[in-house]
């Protein structure tokens, strides 16, 4: 393409834009530049830009279309020297106002830049507010907490000690450096060197106990105080402190900080809080519009300083002792909100503080502060084109086609159901419900070009759902040439203009979240909430487009069903802009209705257009005398089927049994990055739509029950929940191509039929948290479907619904979810970790290389190593010297994908533990003799303690061993000394098997006996 760079820049703005610009474009006038350039550069360019941008930078990107127009690309820096269209305004006129500061609070500063202190605070406060209101969230209270959070939230940095150490520390500079986690004391000053942040609270914390004496005798209401308070507490993390007793209540904090009063008293303090505070004032009445009344936002306050007797804000506020849905759910809303004021403040904060002196001081004194927040709204893509040009697509290819005349109507729903819920007081978040097959993928694509989309962040539970939608919207039938993302912990790529998979390079972090559809998962999305760091992500979540891609997965998921009502909550706000879409075929009524607040209204039904028949099958077996049937029973070789059980394990014991048997493949989550991807792409290729038919049978875990093309003409299935029971029925005759009868068979252990929860199987189901509502589902489905009898698939989801309009049923449903929230507030008080700072003994993160978080949702993981174990046709096993994985891995080129819980490392849950089968204490008590033996040159420190094994295992460069080569047992012993239950990476000639315990693989051979 040919783009023109058009600069209006200022004083010191002027020499860094030209030398960016000069080094990707011709100069061809004083404030003018050409070139030809990719995409990929034009990025590249803004980029630059943005690194150096100031009040003063101003450049505008336009590219030339045809011979006689042009198209406003993007605009970097003050926006307000350009037109709407990029062009520059021929007259025009600044308002100057006088902003001199009193001499009492002029020496009063906010950061090492010299920003004075009451600037600071006001123009976090101004741009806060505005935060809220140009993201449409219609809230006026919360407007004005974001306000008050933003002009407190620095006011404890009155502390003398923090003004002693600025007075050092300064340095004033156009090259600003503001750590993400703001500007703290440091002990590199001189005079500091003994300072701890053991012994004195930072100025969050001293902030928070200022403001809770100066909003005490307010007329702000209660949410409004708490989402103040929790905002000035947390928009900095708190410093890991090895005794936190004194500053875990209002008391201590106190005391620790009344003891670095010298020369100053408390009544001084008071004075200047009092003069910052007019100052505050009197600036923002230079503001003051229609929307932002100043004399309205502060409330009549007066400051006398008095010792709160309120707790410390919890970061997440959910009630350990609530047992009943309603209780779960009246703590969502605070909860959402808090995340809000806590985003504007700290993206507000993050703004304010990038910014020099001077340039704080003329955007306050013209009036412009505003144009602060330019470069932080979304910017404006082709995606709708692209996306009307696939729709098109389809209507020229299926001209009059009920097909797409019905996604057409659907999509038109969705859309009229958003557009009038400001009107008509509804839940303005839409659902689509539709069977597999419906094309639920291109009905949201047209809902988000009816809402006038620029973005879409799609949403999915796993990342194997992920690959799914990134495989269908990079096809040559959707959108090729858009920039689809995929941001999973795994996969960071972007890809565009028909490149591949394989061949895209892994995004650079600073272009993370840049796509026009950006596929992600769940856990990115939360950590926005949960995490500091991140916290500006969720400013993309609220602009953007949302696509919850088979959100019935998180329903049962501990903590991760709480925190996506928090996300819903949060976009609701925006009313008829929310635009977010919860995307399944089996949407869980009773969880939309009664914890997300939908009103079943907001959900569209779209009709299946799959006319095939259906068997529904029920096969029960004592599982006292034998194993399941999924496991033991040759399947038939003259239909595609797939068993899919609901566990990796069964499915891998499964195939090991038949391999010389049946043309099989196996796919499941227990292999390595590689692994998993080879063979993924595999079961798509032979199982497609017209694929290859390389394979039979397919036998896996629950990886492929949602969102994969897959097709199959005879299914069997472990008994499962409602949701998943009908998302796997979804991959049998998924094309409606197979003529005869599809046969579903359920299996299940007879003691299920007695509602007993002795079997294995019942036990998963009830640890899943879906025992009883399973079971009714079971019971439900034979009272509504006759024995022998054929179905089709619209009248299985009719069922469906009226299983959740059942009232019998519904008391286990409720029972189910009453237990799944429980584990969730557990889960959420005591996994997920309040914003800590940790004092960094390496600063140097070596090769940037990702480790496990420490307050992960999906369970406590560490990476793990294994050495490989060969199986052959006649289930013979042979432990060969090789790893899973080379011990020189490169860790910064790929994931190695290999983890496991740290309780099955360790032999069980810590109240069942068995030490007979801890693996950690094995290598524990080896590791060290193994490594020394083999004179390694693999780094490796001697621990005393299992934790500090678990601890290092974070990272993928310290794996707990979970099985040694024969070459690295004969050090300590010989293949004698194997564990019992160490677990080996699986290989047959076929495939991989992947992870699996040594006892098991003894399992296949008893049963085949």
């Amino acid at each position: 393409m040919i783009v023109t760079f058009i600069s209006e820049c200022e004083k010191k703005s002027i020499p860094r834009t030209r030398q960016v610009l000069d080094a990707f474009a011709d100069r061809i006038g004083s404030y003018t530049w050409q070139t030809v350039i990719t995409e990929e550069g034009l990025n590249a360019v803004k980029r630059l830009l943005l690194s150096t941008v100031s009040k003063n930078t101003a450049v505008a990107c336009h590219r030339i279309t045809t011979r006689r127009t042009t198209t406003l690309v993007w605009i970097v820096g003050n926006r307000s020297k350009f037109n709407i269209h990029g062009v520059v305004p021929v007259n025009y006129t600044a308002k100057e106002l006088f902003m001199d500061l009193p001499i009492e609070t002029k020496t009063i500063l906010a950061n090492t830049s010299g920003q004075s202190l009451s600037q600071h605070l006001f123009a976090v406060g101004y741009l806060a507010h505005q935060i809220i209101e140009k993201l449409n969230i219609n809230h006026k209270n919360l407007a004005q907490a974001a306000f008050l959070a933003g002009i407190l939230h620095d006011i404890g940095k009155l502390d003398p000690q923090f003004q002693q150490w600025l007075v050092k520390k300064i340095s004033p500079s156009d090259d600003i450096f503001i750590p993400e986690d703001g500007v703290h004391i440091d002990t590199t000053i001189r005079g500091f060197k003994d300072f701890s942040f053991e012994h004195h609270p930072r100025h969050n914390e001293i902030s928070w106990l200022l403001a809770e004496s100066l909003l005490n005798n307010t007329q702000l209401n209660t949410s409004q105080c708490h989402q103040i308070l929790h905002t000035i507490y947390w928009h900095h993390t708190r410093p890991f402190r090895k005794d936190d007793t004194f500053f875990n209540k209002a008391e201590g904090i106190d005391k620790k900080f009344k003891n670095s009063f010298t020369e100053m008293s408390i009544e001084k303090l008071t004075e200047q809080i009092i003069a910052i505070l007019k100052d505050i004032h009197q600036i923002g009445f230079h503001f003051k519009t229609e929307h932002f009344d100043i004399d309205n936002l502060i409330p009549k306050w007066s400051y006398s300083y008095q010792l709160t007797k309120n707790s410390i804000p919890n970061y997440k506020n959910y009630n350990e002792l609530s047992e009943k849905i309603d209780e779960f759910v009246q703590d969502i809303q605070p909860n959402a909100l808090n995340n809000l004021v806590r985003m504007a403040v700290i993206s507000a904060d993050r703004i304010v503080s990038k910014m020099t002196p001077e340039d704080l001081t003329e955007y306050l004194a013209e009036g412009t502060l505003i144009h602060a927040l330019d470069d932080i709204w979304q910017d404006s893509t082709d995606l709708s084109q692209q996306i009307q040009r696939c729709i098109d697509q389809f209507n020229q290819k299926y001209p009059n086609s009920e097909r797409n005349l019905v996604q057409d109507q659907a999509s038109s729903k969705l859309a009229e159901l958003q557009e009038d819920a400001e009107f008509d007081g509804g839940s303005n978040v839409t659902v689509l419900q539709g069977p597999a097959g419906c094309g639920k993928t291109k009905i949201a694509l047209e809902w988000a070009l009816k809402t006038k989309v620029q973005k879409i962040i799609w949403i999915c539970p796993r990342v194997q759902v992920c690959l799914g939608i990134l495989h269908d919207l990079t096809a040559e039938d959707y959108l090729p040439n858009s920039r689809i993302e995929i941001m999973t912990g795994e996969y960071k790529k972007i890809l565009h203009g028909g490149i591949s998979f394989d061949d895209a390079p892994e995004t650079e972090s600073d272009q993370y979240f840049t796509g026009d559809i950006i596929i992600t998962t769940i856990d990115q999305v939360i950590n926005t909430v949960i995490s500091h760091q991140k916290i500006g992500g969720m400013m993309d979540f609220m602009q953007a487009h949302v696509v919850f891609d088979e959100f019935h997965e998180l329903i049962v998921m501990p903590a991760f069903n709480l925190f996506f009502a928090e996300l819903i909550e949060a976009k609701k706000f925006k009313k008829h802009e929310a635009n977010t879409l919860l995307v399944s075929a089996t949407p869980h009524d009773f969880y939309i209705e009664h914890i997300l607040k939908i009103d079943p209204n907001y959900i569209v039904h779209v009709p299946s257009f799959n006319q095939a028949n259906y068997k529904i099958e029920f096969v029960s077996y004592d599982e006292t005398s034998e194993s399941s049937p999924l496991i033991t029973t040759t399947m038939n070789q003259d239909q595609t089927t797939f068993v899919i059980t609901n566990t990796a394990q069964d499915a891998q014991l499964g195939f090991l049994l038949h391999q010389h048997q049946e043309n099989s493949i196996l796919l499941h989550s227990k292999y390595t990055k590689t692994d998993k991807s080879t063979w993924f792409n595999r079961v798509f290729e032979s199982f497609s739509r017209n694929g290859e038919q390389r394979y039979q049978i397919l036998r896996s875990g629950p990886i492929v029950q949602a969102s994969l093309n897959i097709s199959c003409e005879r299914m069997y299935t472990d008994l499962t929940s409602a949701e998943n029971w009908l998302q796997r029925l979804g991959r049998l005759d998924r094309f409606d191509s197979n003529h005869s009868i599809n046969v579903y068979t359920t299996v299940f252990p007879k003691s299920i039929e007695q509602a007993k929860q002795t079997s294995q199987k019942a036990k998963f189901l009830a640890n899943m948290n879906v025992w009883q509502s399973t079971l009714a589902w079971l019971r439900f489905l034979q009272s509504n479907i006759e024995s022998e009898s054929v179905i089709k698939i619209h009248d299985l989801y009719i069922i469906y619904q009226k299983f959740y309009a059942d009232s019998s049923s519904r008391k286990y449903i409720v029972k189910d979810l009453e237990k799944s929230l429980r584990e969730s507030v557990q889960l959420i008080q005591h996994k997920v970790m309040d914003p800590i700072s940790m004092p960094s003994r390496n600063k140097n993160n070596k090769n940037g290389i990702a480790k496990i978080a420490n307050g992960s949702l999906r369970g406590d993981s560490r990476f793990v190593q294994m050495a490989v174990c060969e199986v052959n046709h006649c289930l013979e096993y042979t432990f060969v010297n090789e790893y899973a994985y080379s011990e020189q891995h490169d860790h910064t080129s790929s994931s190695i994908g290999l983890t496991e819980s740290v309780d099955r490392i360790q032999g069980g849950r810590f109240e069942m533990r068995d030490s007979n089968k801890n693996l950690l204490a094995f290598m524990h008590a080896k590791h060290h003799n193994i490594i020394k033996a083999k004179q390694s040159e693999i780094e490796y420190k001697k621990t005393y303690r299992d934790w500090e094994l678990l601890k290092l295992a974070r990272s993928p460069e310290y794996p707990i061993y979970l099985s040694y080569i024969p070459l690295d047992l004969e050090s300590v012993g010989g293949e004698q000394v194997r564990h019992n239950y160490a677990i080996y990476y699986v290989k047959t000639i076929k495939q991989p098997v992947g992870m699996m315990s040594i006892d098991k693989l003894i399992q296949p051979q008893s049963i085949e006996a």
